[in-house]
């Protein structure tokens, strides 16, 4: 914590010429803000799926041998049982194959089924090996074939006789090229899936404390460091399981999620946390009280005086975190369990309860809020309209003790959380909010 007497020190020092000027107003507490610059790139892997069942030529037979099923149940490319790479050139000829019914060829339809998600697989990473370009992720990948979903063998509807059995205009049974197969005798069914790897930079100033009022973002940029290096902090691709962040950086990686995405195959960053100060003083010429920052004083320390001239935000507070809570309300509703419903419920009006706490609820908050509550999909319109009504309530007198009587003990303490956020938003949390927070701690 920055002392009063270091804090008098930095002001001879880094502003001489305001020293004589300036009484530090020692009834209002120095208070800390840490702020965190984070720099990071990203590369996220999707698996876009197809599948066909095809009538199959010599040929074509010929290269399926040999890049699949030859391998059996295992692929000494990969390491894989599972998943087979295969040359994109064989996936646009299987697309080009004259198709057949495929009644009976997937026999593992409703596994495949249920591994399609937003329009592709869920896939182990480590079970398959992407190409790599230096220690990224190259942006050209190969198909992969799913062996236990790839089936080649005789059509079953001529037993691969290449023909079946029909009348002619006579009615005289005579022999016709099979429609199935075309007249190949041979037919194959092929699941497969192409990973598509998307890359996503991020430049990210965030405090969890809420923000300094008017301070300007130009000005704490300036302290995140000459080396920007970026560190590995998350890799799993090709067998690599790798988690490692800081212990002080643990703290923002919901903020590096919130803008960078989540379910990452790899994150490389930079972060450096810049140890921020308020403080208040008069100005012993005017008489007026006015608000200073100390930006680093352990480092390249940086003094900033009468903060209310400054004339800008950071960033804005409430906004940013509504996306974290929005996240939070996704992640709460992901099952339809009626307890993680009511849940969520509960956590909804007491958040609505912290904005709407200290008497007002500004456009921003009710926007961003509307917005949030909107976006859920396990509550009805009606559900919804119902607690949007909630904020254009005066204070939180609208809670009842069932709102503080969570299923969950982990609901309860990640709301405790988006409580604290939500309320230290604007730099200040009103005693009315931090009742509400610490009756909901006391029930847990």
């Amino acid at each position: 914590m920055l002392t009063l007497g270091k804090l008098s020190e930095l002001i001879k020092e880094l502003e001489p010429t305001h020293y004589n000027s300036i009484i530090i107003d020692n009834a209002v507490a120095v208070k800390e803000f840490r702020y965190c610059y984070i720099r990071a790139a990203v590369q996220k892997v999707e698996f876009r799926s197809g599948s066909a069942a095809v009538a199959v030529d010599e040929g074509l037979e010929k290269q399926l041998n040999a890049e699949i099923f030859s391998l059996g149940n295992g692929d000494s490319r990969t390491g894989s049982v599972a998943y087979i790479p295969v040359d994109k050139v064989l996936v646009s000829q299987i697309k080009a194959a004259p198709k057949v019914s495929g009644k009976g060829f997937f026999s593992n339809a409703k596994k495949k089924l249920s591994e399609l998600k937003n329009g592709g697989r869920d896939i182990d990473l480590g079970s398959i090996r992407l190409l790599t370009d230096g220690d990224r992720l190259a942006k050209s990948q190969p198909d992969f074939a799913v062996r236990a979903e790839c089936s080649l063998s005789d059509c079953p509807n001529c037993k691969g006789t290449k023909t079946v059995s029909s009348l002619n205009k006579d009615g005289r049974p005579t022999k016709v090229e099979c429609p199935e197969c075309k007249g190949t005798g041979r037919v194959a069914s092929l699941s497969w899936f192409s990973p598509v790897v998307s890359e996503k930079k991020v430049s990210i100033l965030r405090c969890l404390e809420g923000e300094i009022e008017n301070l300007k973002a130009s000005t704490l940029e300036a302290h995140k460091g000459d080396d920007s290096t970026l560190t590995r902090m998350l890799a799993r691709i090709n067998g690599e399981d790798l988690r490692q962040y800081p212990a002080d950086f643990e703290p923002y990686i919901d903020v590096l999620h919130d803008k960078a995405g989540e379910g990452n195959a790899i994150e490389d960053v930079y972060y450096r946390i810049i140890p921020c100060y308020t403080f208040a003083y008069r100005n012993v010429l005017t008489s007026k009280i006015h608000t200073g920052a100390v930006i680093d004083p352990d480092g390249d320390a940086e003094i900033v005086l009468d903060l209310e001239s400054s004339g800008s935000k950071v960033v804005s507070g409430v906004k940013d975190r509504i996306k974290g809570i929005s996240r939070f309300f996704g992640n709460i509703g992901k099952t339809d369990s009626f307890k993680d419903k009511e849940d969520l419920r509960r956590t909804i009006r007491l958040l609505i309860a912290i904005a709407v706490a200290d008497g007002s609820v500004s456009d921003e908050e009710k926007q961003a809020l509307t917005l949030s509550i909107r976006d859920i999909n396990q509550l009805s319109s009606a559900e919804q309209e119902q607690l949007l009504s909630l904020l254009g309530s005066t204070d939180s007198s609208f809670l009842t003790d069932d709102d503080f009587k969570f299923h969950s003990r982990e609901n309860a303490e990640m709301t405790i959380k988006r409580m604290q956020e939500l309320s230290s938003s604007d730099g200040l949390v009103d005693v009315r909010e931090r009742d509400i927070i610490e009756r909901l701690k006391f029930t847990y």
